[in-house]
Parts: structure tokens; C-alpha cells; sequence
């Protein structure tokens, strides 16, 4: 799904669906848009829901660099239909949903939201303008041409792992921190910056020093997805030698550190760790392990050396976790 911008101001159909047809210009003003529709106030860029429609809120974001960014999380007890419109700027709109879909919005498109499903993403508006100030002209013609064909195969893959810390960052930001919207903005741009990263993999392009990015082999693209389920793998509590994984990728352990760098971002053995610390991080919520339980489940054998990468990961230290529970 998608929350797009700018709406034709639609009406209440009945009592069990609510109809919202926009275009999508720009996410600050879609969610004032959409705010008037409901009758709601929208405050610091944010709009909640009441519990007479549901719960959660949506948050959008103009950027005076010219793109503009959502967050949502909230459940309505109607249906929501969402009618895009075809809009004449032929800008890119970026979801993580949580897994990342990219369309075109001068296409027209409409989708259902059932009463009670839960929408939590983030969403990037990014007008034409934009993205031909940005971005280099053969980058921006493969990029649309990408979006033709995911919409043609349909690909929705599981959320990346490089996404999810970031997300989960937006997700549970402190609102009250001073901090709290260069936080935002950071996270955005991250996203934004592993999103292109990530495509440049995929493509052949000619790079400003003359130099050709080549497209990333099928079968090492697949190895590497390999990889990265061994690496993910809760009950693996030590890391495997490189060796090993270069025996299982079928690539020598120099193509495989270069590849997996390439596509992820980050080197095999920081990839992980930020595995299994995320894996403490889920533990510790629950509320049901100590720290020191929770530090040997992923491997730990010294308590200070866990909560020390754990704090250096995530800003805070395990207990701290445990105390929010």
C-alpha cells in the first residue's frame, strides 16, 4: 500500500467505508488533505486518530530541500479506499511497507484497507524536479524503467535487513527527546541513501569517472541471500569462518567480502552482529530473560563486552531495555 498527497475532497460513502482521492504532490499537504476529509486537527505535522475512528496517528514532513517524508502507524474501524489520481508531476514515491515498494505517481491507483488492519510504514515523496536536480540523468531513466518493471513482476521481497534497525529507529523515536526530528531526518536520509545504494547494485550504469557499475550476477545475488540466512540464524551463536562462508557462497572470500559489502552495506562480521544484538533487543522486550541470559543466548560469554556493543548499537544499555518492559 501507499499513503499518497493531495486529494479530491471526498466524502464518507457510508458508515463503514471512508473514500480518500488525492494526487500526490507532496506529504505534508496529502495529510492536511486528508485531515480535512476526516474533520481532524493536525498538530506539528501530525494528525491522531480518535478512538471513534480508531488509534495511532500519521506524521508527514515537508523537507526544504524539496521531498517529503510520512511515518504512519495507526487502525481505523472503517474500511479506507485510497484513490490516487494520476498526477502530471512524474515523481517517485518510496514505501517501506516494512519491505520497500517504489512506484510512479502519475499513474492512477486505488487500494482497500480492510476496518482494523494495522498500517505501520514510512513513506518518501520525491517530485521530478527533485529527482533531476539529484540524480544523474542515465541513473533517473533506468530508475523508472525499474519501477515499470517491478510493477509488471509484482516483486515484494521480505524487509531487507539493512532497513530494519533503521525503521525500527523512526518507529519507536522519542517525541519528547530535543533530538527527536534530526533523529527523523537522519533516519530518513539513511533510508533514502541504502535504498539507491542498493539499486546502483542492480544496474548497469556509466558513473561520473567514466567507470561502469555492472549489474550483480543472479546466482551471486542468490548465494549472498544465502549468506545472509546463515548470518540471521537465531540459533547460530558463533560466527562462522570466512572460509566456510565462501565455500557455501561458492565464490572465493575476497569476492564474497567485496560482493556482500556491495549489496548490504556493511561487512559479514558487522552484519552479524547487528543480527543477533537486534535478537537480544527483541528478548529483552518481551521481559521473560535477564540480561545475562539473554547476552549467552546470542553468544556472549562476558556480560561487559554484551552490554558495551549493545549500547554502541542502540545508544542505551540492556538493563534499560529491561526497565521499559
Amino acid at each position: 500500500m501507499e499513503l499518497p498527497i493531495l486529494p479530491s475532497r471526498s466524502q464518507f460513502n457510508d458508515r463503514s467505508m471512508i473514500r480518500f482521492s488525492f494526487q500526490l504532490n507532496d506529504f505534508r499537504q496529502w495529510l492536511s488533505d486528508f485531515s480535512n476529509l476526516l474533520d481532524l486537527p493536525v498538530k506539528g505535522g501530525k494528525m491522531v486518530f480518535p478512538p471513534a475512528l480508531g488509534e495511532g496517528f500519521i506524521h508527514a514532513v515537508h523537507d526544504p530541500r524539496g521531498f517529503s517524508y510520512t511515518i504512519m502507524d495507526f487502525t481505523l474501524k472503517d474500511d479506507l479506499v485510497l484513490f490516487r489520481q494520476e498526477s502530471a508531476d512524474a515523481g517517485l514515491c518510496l514505501f517501506f511497507n516494512p519491505a520497500p515498494v517504489i512506484m510512479k505517481t502519475a499513474v492512477e491507483e486505488e487500494t482497500t484497507l480492510t476496518k482494523n488492519t494495522r498500517v505501520k510504514r514510512v513513506g518518501l515523496f520525491f517530485p521530478a524536479a527533485f529527482l533531476t536536480r539529484h540524480l544523474q540523468k542515465k541513473i533517473l531513466e533506468n530508475l523508472y524503467s525499474y519501477v515499470d518493471n517491478q510493477a509488471i513482476t509484482s516483486a515484494r521481497e521480505p524487509i531487507p535487513f539493512e532497513y530494519r534497525a533503521v525503521l525500527e529507529d523512526i518507529h519507536t523515536a522519542d517525541t519528547s527527546s530535543p533530538l527527536f526530528r534530526l533523529l527523523l531526518h537522519n533516519r530518513i536520509l539513511l533510508l533514502m541513501e541504502k535504498y539507491l545504494h542498493s539499486f546502483l547494485t542492480k544496474a548497469n550504469f556509466t558513473l561520473p569517472d567514466g567507470k561502469i557499475w555492472g549489474k550483480g550476477k543472479e546466482k551471486d545475488l542468490e548465494a549472498l541471500k544465502g549468506i545472509v540466512q546463515i548470518l540471521s540464524n537465531s540459533q547460530l551463536n558463533k560466527f562462522p569462518s570466512i572460509d566456510t562462508l565462501s565455500r557455501t557462497a561458492m565464490m572465493s572470500s575476497t569476492k564474497l567480502k567485496t560482493r556482500f559489502k556491495q549489496i548490504y552495506g556493511m561487512k559479514l562480521y558487522e552484519f552479524y552482529n547487528r543480527s543477533r544484538l537486534e535478537q537480544a533487543r527483541e528478548m529483552l522486550k518481551t521481559g521473560n530473560y535477564s540480561v545475562k541470559q539473554v547476552g549467552i543466548n546470542i553468544g556472549f560469554s562476558n556480560l561487559s563486552n554484551f552490554a558495551k556493543a549493545f549500547r554502541k548499537e542502540f545508544g542505551l544499555l540492556p538493563k534499560e531495555i529491561l526497565k521499559k518492559q
